[in-house]
């Protein structure tokens, strides 16, 4: 079985779960419905690598840190397969606008300038959806996603400090 199959089983059956349960714990459940492509993606990973006779010290470096990095296992499999490309890329938004939703509403909004670094360290840099965003970036721009997007983060974090500042300031 391909990962993208057992992404899709795996999502559905969150669906289903997420539906038979919705009234009770509806955000732990969504959560859970976004996480689960990389947490299915990494116990495929784990469970074929110790049928395969990998040591544990081996599984839990090479193939169990998709459970920390939930992003990682998207960009990997989800953003690098042409046809689930998009749904990747849609499944990072959403991701992106929950770490900017909880970064704004946590500390009084002071965590909202290290939100663009929490997203690319959960994706442990995703440099597949790096090398989809150089493509739509003009020629003099692609230096910005140097070293799987870095410069670009940076920028956004500093952006978004800025903004903080003068929104403190005003008030």
């Amino acid at each position: 079985m391909e990962p993208q199959a057992l992404i899709a089983l795996i999502v559905l059956g969150m669906i289903g779960a997420m539906l038979l349960i919705s009234k009770l714990f509806a955000k732990l459940w969504v959560y859970l419905l976004l996480s689960s492509p990389s947490w299915g993606i990494t116990l495929y990973n784990v469970f074929t690598a110790s049928v395969n006779g990998e040591p544990l010290h081996s599984i839990l470096l090479n193939h169990a840190t998709g459970l920390i990095f939930i992003l990682a296992p998207i960009d990997q499999y989800v953003v690098a397969d042409p046809t689930l490309h998009m749904y990747g890329l849609a499944l990072e938004a959403i991701w992106l606008y929950i770490i900017i939703a909880a970064s704004a509403h946590h500390l009084n909004g002071l965590l909202l300038p290290a939100s663009p670094l929490i997203f690319w360290v959960l994706g442990k840099g995703l440099p597949n959806t790096f090398k989809a965003v150089e493509n739509l970036l003009p020629h003099w721009l692609k230096w910005l996603t140097a070293y799987s997007g870095l410069p670009l983060i940076m920028l956004a974090c500093a952006a978004l400090g800025l903004f903080m500042f003068l929104l403190k300031r005003r008030r």
